[in-house]
């Protein structure tokens, strides 16, 4: 599932691609991919253009002006797709945005990707928000009982954070995965603070960098500790794994324990 790096670069690209492009049409190719009707979707952004395409926790938003904003959340394996107009639509396509010479297609073959338009402001802070300082990360923490995977990659508390990010957050900060929030020494939690920053910016400029215009797919050779293909951490240390959330997490024995 594309994380909050890999959304940074899609979204800038996609501005690049269609930023001030009249949207001609939405089609929904499937139905139950978006609350809003085709109908609704089209005279909603129809004839608007596209101011920008953001990042919003996990999701893309493209805004076309004041109550004219469609959210796009990929899910585990949803994908865009840009073709010229007048060709036959991708396979697996769930809905096409028609930007008079190019068409930006959502495909998913699981069906889950969806859209939606206008929809109220998440609950969770997000993860590169100014507002994520270290005294508001103890207060979050603070009495806490969650393992603290689990409260990363909780998108009611801090949104934009996944599986594989999570790993390497908690890696650089030297913490457990299965370790409960609210033991974290604060001192320990300002490390943390610090390694959701580094670590979420620097995986930007590493996805950039690796493939410039992408907009799709995942890239995650140069990630060092959730990495399949790797053995050890820098440090030298055994990279184990364990279920948390029942998701596969990958940590070393270079990880305190908090409990």
């Amino acid at each position: 599932m594309p994380e909050l790096p890999d959304l940074q670069v899609f979204s800038r690209n996609l501005s690049k691609t269609f930023k001030s492009k009249k949207l001609t049409g939405i089609a929904v190719l499937v139905k139950g991919k978006t609350k809003a009707s085709e109908r609704e979707l089209n005279g909603e952004l129809s004839g608007k253009k596209l101011r920008n395409v953001a990042r919003a926790g996990k999701q893309l938003c493209f805004d076309f002006g004041k109550d004219a904003q469609l959210f796009m959340h990929l899910m585990l394996h949803g994908k865009l797709v840009i073709g010229p107009t007048g060709e036959q639509p991708p396979k697996h396509t769930l809905a096409a945005l028609d930007f008079g010479e190019n068409v930006l297609y959502l495909t998913d073959f699981q069906k889950a990707a969806h859209l939606l338009l206008n929809p109220p402001a998440g609950e969770g802070l997000d993860a590169l928000s100014q507002e994520l300082t270290d005294k508001w990360l103890i207060e979050k923490l603070a009495g806490s009982r969650a393992k603290i995977k689990s409260l990363l990659m909780d998108q009611k508390v801090i949104a934009g954070i996944g599986n594989a990010y999570a790993d390497e957050i908690l890696w650089q900060a030297r913490i457990n995965p299965e370790s409960t929030a609210g033991k974290i020494p604060a001192s320990v939690v300002k490390k943390l603070r610090k390694a959701i920053e580094n670590v979420l910016t620097s995986a930007e400029k590493e996805i950039a960098k690796a493939q410039p215009e992408i907009i799709s797919g995942e890239i995650r050779d140069f990630l060092k500790i959730h990495n399949a293909k790797k053995e050890t951490s820098p440090g030298g240390a055994k990279i184990l794994t364990t279920t948390v959330g029942g998701r596969k997490s990958y940590y070393t024995d270079e990880q305190e324990m908090y409990r």
